[in-house]
């Protein structure tokens, strides 16, 4: 079968054995892959054994039926997945990261984090991981409908944020440096969009921050509410210095999550097969494998997001 591999640091497309799938797994033709900031970090920090990434996965199983994949896989014992919450366990095991995922044309996954697509079309299936992150986050905000909510930052994981969080009832206020981001976020539904220097005319209740870096998680934690909730959404990749005493003094509630619970992906499955999340908003690229392995190799910042297809010959 064709698949994109890392090994070391080198990504390449090429033929690799089709996966068997284990006693207690599924074998799946992978219809559409999504590929984020993690097969990128992937990618750039290397692999060794080498992996086949892609944790954003759809596609069919022998019966024709439409599947996706939860990736992450806890080990079934400790309290974090005894309380559901696969995505906390130390042992847990990771579709795409910690095994061979689906950028390629078969991916075998655990039965029991293969999830029916329901009344979700295929194309849109790869943004339902994404979207059940953005779900957890938004839980561990503990907002409530008709909150106003604050998203920093408009990218592809901003944008599902926002989505979930208007779903939810809240008003969301997206801050975006790039006047063609916020452009995009007004276009796809923001209830008010603005750039770092603009003031804001009202305390939010809770903030989620999507942009990496310290200048995006300072603004937030000085923008809400006294008493509010910021949840570092973003990673700092440069390291980040944390006052203490804005957190301290304003009786701030800061918290972080990565992943989700299958629970999780399943509630993006209904909201978006409900029609509750219109997916089909999402600006995307769709690219053959070989036009992954690239894109995984040599990142640009004018795709928005990247999917492939391994019946594509869009390159």
């Amino acid at each position: 079968m064709r698949a994109v591999r890392v090994t070391g640091r080198t990504v390449e497309a090429g033929d690799l054995p089709e996966p068997l799938p284990g006693a207690d797994e599924l074998l799946i033709r992978v219809g559409y892959v999504g590929v984020c900031g993690t097969d990128r970090k992937l990618a750039q920090r290397g692999a060794n054994p080498p992996r086949v990434p892609g944790h954003e996965v759809v596609g069919l199983l022998d019966d024709g039926t439409a599947v996706g994949v939860h990736p992450d896989v806890g080990c079934g014992r400790c309290a974090a997945c005894a309380a559901g919450y696969d995505n906390r366990c130390a042992d847990r095991v990771t579709v795409g990261l910690s095994r061979d995922g689906g950028l390629a044309e078969l991916v075998a996954a655990p039965a029991g984090h293969v999830v029916p697509l329901g009344g979700v079309e295929v194309a849109n299936g790869p943004l339902l991981e994404p979207l059940a992150c953005c779900l957890h986050a938004v839980g561990r905000l503990g907002v409530v409908a008709g909150d106003d909510v604050l998203v920093v930052g408009a990218g592809p994981m901003g944008v599902l944020c926002m989505w979930a969080l208007q779903a939810g009832g809240s008003r969301v206020t997206v801050v975006q440096r790039s006047a063609a981001r916020r452009a995009l976020a007004e276009r796809l539904g923001a209830d008010a969009v603005l750039g770092p220097e603009d003031a804001l005319n009202h305390a939010p209740a809770a903030a989620i921050v999507t942009a990496p870096g310290e200048e995006p998680l300072d603004y937030a934690l000085r923008a809400v509410a006294t008493g509010g909730r910021v949840h570092a959404f973003a990673g700092t990749p440069g390291g980040a210095c944390l006052d203490a005493n804005t957190v301290h003094y304003r009786h701030l509630t800061l918290v972080g999550s990565t992943g989700s619970t299958l629970a999780d992906y399943r509630k993006a499955v209904e909201l978006a097969g409900a029609g509750a999340i219109d997916l089909d908003r999402m600006p995307r690229t769709i690219v053959s494998l070989d036009g992954a392995a690239r894109g995984l190799a040599e990142p640009t910042s004018d795709v928005f997001k990247l999917i492939a297809t391994p019946g594509s010959e869009t390159e």
